[in-house]
């Protein structure tokens, strides 16, 4: 693993998916919960709790549900 992958993966700034993920579980929404209420399927919200789907209309939806938009700036890919 070279020096920027380290970096990249720093704890110090949570992922994206991290944040989602995290918001997703303090309010109690289970994956099927947060798939209906955004409209996307479980499949496409784990996607994007794993940092595999950087789909940024995907993102915002999420994020807006969640009541993190505004935390998204803080996060890393």
């Amino acid at each position: 693993m070279n020096m920027a992958s380290k970096i990249a993966k720093s704890p110090a700034v949570p992922s994206i998916g991290a944040l989602l993920a995290e918001a997703r579980q303090a309010r109690g929404y289970s994956l099927d919960d947060l798939a209906e209420t955004t409209g996307l399927t479980v499949a496409e919200v784990t996607a994007l709790e794993n940092d595999a789907d950087f789909d940024a209309s995907r993102i915002r939806r999420t994020a807006a549900a969640l009541g993190v938009r505004q935390n998204l700036k803080h996060a890393s890919r």
